[in-house]
């Protein structure tokens, strides 16, 4: 028995359980991806096994404290933080046996006191001479899990089994019931009954005579009577101005609760939710003609108020850690006090200065950059509704075709203007960059750009859209490099096509109210009066003719009439003067892309001295070290005004996307970096290098850097917290992993003569790797349940195994599992360590990217349908498992050397 004890709370069971809840949690996501949320509810998620693995982790965590001797008060954070797992452990138990959610539909002038489950169950109802009786059993029935259900019942004292034997989805059509196959025996005869229902209705009941009585069987939402009701006063919805985007929405509600004589208005809308009596109501959606609500409802108090409680325990306790003279982190911020700084530099660190492209001759026609800058300061409305600068709009347009924020010298205005007032000759220079040595064939061009008239025949036939037809038709994971490229450079002809004539120019309010569009010169709108839609249609044609004509006065007047139409249209909801200074500095200082360069360039640099220094001992300065410090403390506070701009631009955190959230890695990581800098010269270096390379992903051609307005669920303090604390977790896992791979790479540089002297480095920067682990795992924590509360105030769950979240548990655990190595026998190793801390960051690239792109749920952009893997990836992938065989090889030759 006391084997079995120590078995239960010894360090080996807890590291085989966080990997196999890892791993099972793994399967899951891709289970839910191939077979649906229910399928992976029935196989996973709700099997009495996957509760086994989190009691058994509740036993390991809260049997230590009392093995490990951990109740003493130099232990107090380690205490709490375990006895945190287990009280939300136990508050999600409850929320699992007791809490239940449901929706409410609510029509405006009606009253409801019925919600509807948003789990199914099957429903037995029985009558025979006994009387009548009934039960029901939740249920997640699948094409894949269609075996769910099974029950024996009696009937006039005569047994029967009932089992779901088969489910057919959609069986009457993709908007209508699923179909589940019941079989009913007795031992002696089988029969079948055919079961239709759905998810949020009311199953229809289908019956069965047997031995003399009836069994009726239903599958569906149960509907649940609430103890008060809801009278519904309005609906509103609230858009951004021009758009049909929902900028809010909201119910007016009257709660009546005729046991208290109560009669209580209250305004519901996201984030902002009702509770009475221990339910709660969130906003969830609404009726396609805008007279009645959807309400999600949740039934949780004691278990939600129980998980948040260990939710601040563990807050508590991370935070305390940091700080207490006797925790992990402390000792390693001791120990790399201790260890000898003896690296040091002679050469000194160059900076070179990237020159700006010369300008050149140009060979097409293109406005006076005044009168360019002057008509990229009009307001414009945005496809999302965003008002914005045209300024704006014409670097989004030159990005996509041309891939930078200049060509040629000119100004993104100066080539915008340039398109809509001389498109014939536009089409002849060469904008769109071809790679593929086929589709230059194609279009019979010899370099590496092609002009809009290169993709049409003289008889005006689009040489390629044959071919770009056949690879939209294609799935994404099947489309060769050809066909990827005829896609993006298809979408490089419309979008020239539709800037020549002025589509994206959606200049013109036509009226004071918000809700309606704004249009652009080539579009018709009735109910116009005629002094309106004759300057609408002809204003932009007699600027552009003045532009032709070179008359500079009457291009400035124009553009001033356009300016003041706007004012006099729109002037309520048009953003300030200050904004659109803001909005025009941001744009022309490039900040972020600046940055990319500046930071790479020093990290490289850095890299190659300080692993230099490392071999040859006398290439030391210290100076050079406290410059670079300076130069990347200079960046990171320029790239801190970039975030700050952005955020004042767009009325809310830079994180909000996925261009958003690499700016604050990079800003993150840069941050880290600084934090260890007088620790260790190669932690900053490898920081600012990767921070550049972030940068420059973010300006890949699959990030959106656009300025965008937010949906309502993302309106959210608690999603601020959540997202940047989430990212910073990623920056310091990120540099986790970059300092396991130099230890690595270091180690697999030992020689005899420099032996001892990278011994003392390597083990400096395993601390510091260590160190930066786990105040990694602590922002992912707190980050993943500041997510969970998020969820909650706005939909009403603090967690649904979304593959999101799920993900974000995985990389929690397996960063636990890698911070606990040193306590497991066989694992205390610091080549293990900084080979795990290097693997591990698998989890977090396919937390932030992979689940985006290759599984399907709320945070996916791909709906399941997986995207191909980058081929760079591989190239890394080998490099990587090149240097851990270098580094072990080195080490085991390194160890036998001094065993003999």
């Amino acid at each position: 028995m006391e084997r079995i004890i120590n078995f239960l709370v010894s360090r080996r069971l807890m590291g085989i359980l966080f990997l196999i809840l890892a791993a099972v949690l793994a399967v899951a996501t891709f289970l839910e991806n191939d077979f649906g949320t229910r399928a992976a509810r029935a196989m996973v998620y709700n099997t009495w096994w996957f509760e086994l693995l989190f009691v058994l982790l509740a036993i390991n965590m809260f049997g230590s404290l009392f093995i490990f001797n951990l109740w003493r008060w130099e232990k107090a954070p380690v205490t709490i933080f375990h006895c945190a797992f287990f009280v939300i452990i136990c508050g999600a138990a409850i929320t699992r046996y007791t809490g239940y959610e449901g929706k409410m539909h609510i029509r405006e002038g009606n009253t409801s006191n019925t919600i509807y489950t948003i789990d199914e169950y099957v429903s037995i109802e029985i009558h025979d001479q006994s009387g009548t009786r009934a039960f029901h059993k939740r249920v997640f029935l699948s094409a894949k899990t269609p075996r769910q259900f099974s029950a024996k019942v009696k009937i006039n004292e005569e047994k029967y089994k009932i089992k779901s034997t088969g489910y057919i989805p959609s069986v009457k059509g993709s908007r209508s019931s699923d179909m589940v196959i019941f079989t009913i025996s007795n031992g002696k005869q089988t029969q079948t009954l055919h079961v239709y229902g759905q998810p949020g209705k009311v199953g229809q009941p289908e019956s069965l005579v047997l031995n003399n009585g009836t069994l009726i069987i239903k599958y569906g939402s149960l509907p649940l009577q609430l103890p008060f009701s809801l009278y519904l006063r309005k609906f509103e919805i609230e858009r951004y101005p021009g758009s049909e985007s929902p900028s809010s929405y909201a119910s007016e509600v009257t709660v009546i609760d005729p046991d208290n004589s109560t009669k209580r208005d209250f305004r519901i809308f996201m984030n902002n939710i009702l509770s009475y009596k221990g339910y709660r109501f969130y906003q969830s959606s609404y009726d396609r003609d805008e007279k009645g609500t959807i309400l999600s409802v949740n039934h949780d108090f004691t278990g939600t108020l129980i998980t948040y409680i260990g939710y601040f325990l563990l807050s508590i306790s991370m935070i305390w850690s940091l700080f207490a003279p006797h925790t992990r982190f402390r000792q390693l911020l001791t120990k790399t006090n201790r260890i000898y700084q003896a690296r040091k530099m002679l050469a000194i660190l160059i900076l070179t200065t990237i020159a700006s492209p010369s300008k050149g001759q140009n060979l097409f026609p293109y406005p006076d950059q005044k009168i360019a800058k002057a008509f990229g300061e009009i307001w414009v409305q945005g496809k999302g509704g965003r008002i914005k600068p045209l300024n704006s709009l014409h670097q989004e347009i030159m990005v996509k075709l041309v891939k930078h924020n200049s060509f040629k010298g000119l100004t993104p205005d100066q080539m915008l203007l340039g398109i809509l007032s001389y498109p014939n000759e536009w089409k002849q220079v060469p904008l769109i960059t071809i790679k593929h040595p086929k589709l230059k064939k194609i279009l019979g061009i010899d370099g590496r750009k092609a002009a809009l008239n290169d993709f049409f025949s003289t008889d005006h036939q689009y040489k390629i859209m044959q071919l770009v037809n056949d690879a939209y038709r294609k799935s994404p994971a099947n489309r060769n490099k050809l066909e990827q490229e005829l896609i993006k450079v298809d979408e490089q002809v419309n979008v020239f096509f539709m800037a020549q004539s002025g589509q994206f120019h959606r200049i013109f309010p036509v009226s004071k109210d918000p809700q309606i569009p704004w249009i652009s010169p080539v579009e018709k709108r009735l109910n116009l009066s005629q002094k309106d839609s004759l300057f609408i249609s002809q204003s932009v044609n007699m600027l552009i003719n003045t532009l032709r004509n070179n008359d500079k006065e009457k291009t400035f007047q124009l553009v001033n009439k356009l300016k003041s139409f706007q004012e006099d249209k729109a002037g309520h909801i048009l953003p300030s003067k200050t904004k659109m200074q803001a909005e025009l500095l941001y744009n022309r200082l490039n900040i972020f892309m600046w940055l990319a360069t500046f930071f790479f360039s020093i990290g490289i640099v850095l890299i190659i001295y300080n692993i230099a220094s490392l071999i040859y001992l006398p290439l030391y300065k210290k100076w050079v070290h406290k410059l670079s410090i300076v130069l990347i403390l200079a960046g990171f506070l320029y790239q801190s005004f970039g975030l700050g701009l952005r955020w004042y631009i767009s009325n809310h955190a830079p994180w909000s996307n996925g261009y958003e959230s690499m700016l604050t890695i990079a800003w993150t990581l840069l941050l880290a970096g600084l934090l260890f800098s007088r620790r260790s010269p190669l932690v900053l270096s490898v920081t600012t290098l990767f921070a550049g390379i972030v940068l420059m992903v973010s300006h890949l051609s699959w990030m959106n850097p656009e300025i965008t307005n937010l949906v309502p669920v993302l309106k959210s303090y608690w999603l601020t917290l959540h997202v940047a604390v989430i990212i910073g977790g990623y920056g310091f896992l990120t540099l986790g992993a970059l300092l396991g791979f130099m230890n690595l790479l270091i180690t697999s540089l030992k020689t005899p003569s420099n032996a001892s002297r990278l011994k003392n480095t390597i083990m400096e920067l395993t601390a510091i790797n260590e160190m930066s682990l786990i105040v990694g795992l602590y922002l992912m924590t707190i980050g993943s349940f500041l997510g969970g509360i998020w969820a909650n105030e706005s939909w009403g769950r603090y967690w649904g195994w979304d593959p999101k979240e799920t993900w974000s548990l995985i990389t929690i655990l397996i960063y636990a599992f890698v911070v606990h190595m040193r306590l497991i026998p066989g694992l205390r190793n610091f080549l293990v360590f900084n080979t795990a801390s290097l693997i591990a960051f698998a989890s977090v690239i396919m937390t932030y990217l992979g689940v985006n792109y290759y599984l399907t749920g709320m945070h996916s952009y791909a709906a399941g349908d997986p995207v191909p893997i980058p081929t760079p990836i591989y190239y890394i992938v080998a490099v990587i498992v090149t240097v851990i065989i270098a580094a072990f090889w080195k080490e085991q030759r390194f160890t036998i050397k001094e065993s003999h």
